[in-house]
Protein backbone atom coordinates (compact mmCIF):
# COMPACT_ATOMS: atom_id res chain seq x y z
CA UNK A 1 0.00 0.00 0.00
CA UNK A 2 2.64 1.89 0.98
CA UNK A 3 5.08 1.48 -2.63
CA UNK A 4 0.97 2.33 -4.46
CA UNK A 5 0.77 5.53 -2.37
CA UNK A 6 4.31 7.09 -3.25
CA UNK A 7 3.89 5.78 -7.06
CA UNK A 8 0.52 7.87 -6.62
CA UNK A 9 2.38 10.68 -5.24
CA UNK A 10 5.34 10.88 -7.59
CA UNK A 11 2.91 10.62 -10.61
CA UNK A 12 0.86 13.58 -9.06
CA UNK A 13 4.46 15.81 -9.11
CA UNK A 14 5.82 14.79 -12.20
CA UNK A 15 2.19 15.99 -13.44
CA UNK A 16 1.87 19.04 -12.20
CA UNK A 17 5.14 19.82 -13.07
CA UNK A 18 4.63 19.02 -16.58
CA UNK A 19 1.59 21.09 -16.56
CA UNK A 20 3.72 23.96 -15.09
CA UNK A 21 6.32 23.70 -17.73
CA UNK A 22 4.17 22.43 -21.40
CA UNK A 23 2.99 26.48 -21.73
CA UNK A 24 6.00 27.73 -21.27
CA UNK A 25 7.52 25.17 -23.75
CA UNK A 26 4.64 26.36 -26.08
CA UNK A 27 5.86 29.94 -26.38
CA UNK A 28 9.48 28.81 -26.81
CA UNK A 29 8.57 26.48 -29.68
CA UNK A 30 7.17 29.97 -31.39
CA UNK A 31 9.07 32.77 -30.04
CA UNK A 32 12.55 31.41 -29.03
CA UNK A 33 15.43 29.21 -30.31
CA UNK A 34 15.64 25.22 -29.64
CA UNK A 35 18.44 25.77 -26.65
CA UNK A 36 15.71 27.38 -24.65
CA UNK A 37 13.40 24.75 -25.32
CA UNK A 38 15.90 22.05 -24.24
CA UNK A 39 16.97 24.11 -20.98
CA UNK A 40 12.88 23.98 -20.01
CA UNK A 41 12.56 20.34 -20.62
CA UNK A 42 16.09 20.26 -18.54
CA UNK A 43 14.38 22.10 -15.78
CA UNK A 44 11.24 20.16 -15.23
CA UNK A 45 12.79 17.22 -12.91
CA UNK A 46 14.70 20.01 -10.90
CA UNK A 47 10.96 22.26 -10.86
CA UNK A 48 9.15 18.95 -9.98
CA UNK A 49 11.93 17.35 -7.13
CA UNK A 50 11.62 21.63 -5.46
CA UNK A 51 8.48 21.32 -5.21
CA UNK A 52 7.89 18.24 -3.62
CA UNK A 53 10.95 19.25 -0.86
CA UNK A 54 8.98 22.52 -0.46
CA UNK A 55 6.14 20.28 0.35
CA UNK A 56 7.83 18.32 2.67
CA UNK A 57 9.85 21.22 4.58
CA UNK A 58 8.22 24.47 3.90
CA UNK A 59 4.76 23.15 5.23
CA UNK A 60 5.86 21.99 8.08
CA UNK A 61 8.09 25.73 8.71
CA UNK A 62 4.91 27.67 7.93
CA UNK A 63 2.64 25.96 10.16
CA UNK A 64 5.54 26.73 13.17
CA UNK A 65 5.70 30.15 11.79
CA UNK A 66 1.88 31.37 11.33
CA UNK A 67 1.27 28.82 14.48
CA UNK A 68 3.52 30.86 16.41
CA UNK A 69 2.46 34.42 15.29
CA UNK A 70 -1.26 33.37 15.65
CA UNK A 71 -0.80 32.57 19.45
CA UNK A 72 0.85 35.48 19.96
CA UNK A 73 -1.43 37.60 18.36
CA UNK A 74 -4.77 36.13 20.05
CA UNK A 75 -3.10 36.07 23.65
CA UNK A 76 -2.32 39.72 23.70
CA UNK A 77 -5.81 40.85 22.30
CA UNK A 78 -7.23 38.09 24.69
CA UNK A 79 -5.12 39.99 27.61
CA UNK A 80 -6.20 43.64 26.57
CA UNK A 81 -9.65 42.45 27.12
CA UNK A 82 -9.34 41.49 30.37
CA UNK A 83 -6.75 43.86 31.87
CA UNK A 84 -3.68 44.63 29.59
CA UNK A 85 -1.00 42.78 27.70
CA UNK A 86 1.79 44.27 29.97
CA UNK A 87 1.03 42.55 33.33
CA UNK A 88 1.62 39.35 33.94
CA UNK A 89 -1.74 38.08 35.03
CA UNK A 90 -4.25 38.70 32.09
CA UNK A 91 -1.48 37.17 30.02
CA UNK A 92 -1.33 34.15 31.86
CA UNK A 93 -5.63 33.50 31.99
CA UNK A 94 -5.52 34.97 28.48
CA UNK A 95 -2.95 32.21 27.19
CA UNK A 96 -5.45 29.81 28.31
CA UNK A 97 -7.60 30.05 25.23
CA UNK A 98 -4.91 32.57 22.65
CA UNK A 99 -2.58 29.77 22.34
CA UNK A 100 -5.26 26.82 21.44
CA UNK A 101 -6.60 29.25 18.90
CA UNK A 102 -3.72 30.23 17.68
CA UNK A 103 -2.41 26.57 16.91
CA UNK A 104 -5.73 25.82 15.38
CA UNK A 105 -5.67 29.17 13.25
CA UNK A 106 -2.19 29.09 12.52
CA UNK A 107 -1.94 25.48 12.02
CA UNK A 108 -4.50 25.88 8.83
CA UNK A 109 -3.27 28.70 7.53
CA UNK A 110 0.23 27.04 7.91
CA UNK A 111 -0.88 24.60 5.65
CA UNK A 112 -2.39 26.76 3.23
CA UNK A 113 0.69 29.15 2.71
CA UNK A 114 3.28 26.11 2.47
CA UNK A 115 1.44 24.39 -0.13
CA UNK A 116 1.23 27.95 -1.99
CA UNK A 117 4.56 28.95 -1.42
CA UNK A 118 5.70 25.21 -2.80
CA UNK A 119 3.97 25.32 -6.11
CA UNK A 120 4.35 28.44 -6.85
CA UNK A 121 8.11 29.51 -6.26
CA UNK A 122 9.38 26.23 -7.39
CA UNK A 123 8.59 27.22 -11.33
CA UNK A 124 10.18 30.42 -11.20
CA UNK A 125 12.96 29.86 -8.42
CA UNK A 126 13.63 26.50 -7.60
CA UNK A 127 15.09 25.58 -4.25
CA UNK A 128 14.51 29.31 -2.97
CA UNK A 129 14.02 30.18 0.55
CA UNK A 130 10.46 30.75 -0.28
CA UNK A 131 9.68 27.92 -2.15
CA UNK A 132 10.39 26.18 1.42
CA UNK A 133 8.62 29.44 3.84
CA UNK A 134 11.53 30.88 4.91
CA UNK A 135 11.52 34.10 3.33
CA UNK A 136 10.19 37.54 4.88
CA UNK A 137 6.71 37.61 3.68
CA UNK A 138 4.78 34.20 4.12
CA UNK A 139 2.66 34.88 2.06
CA UNK A 140 3.78 36.51 -0.80
CA UNK A 141 1.86 39.40 -1.23
CA UNK A 142 5.07 41.33 -2.03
Amino acid sequence: MLKNLRAQAAALLTIVAMSAVLPAQAEDAKSKDAKSMGHSALMAPVRAASMATGLVVGVPVAVLRRTSNRSLEYTNRFADNIGGKDSAPPVIFASVLGIPRGILVGTGEGIYYGGKNAFRTSVDKPFGLASFSLADDLEGSK
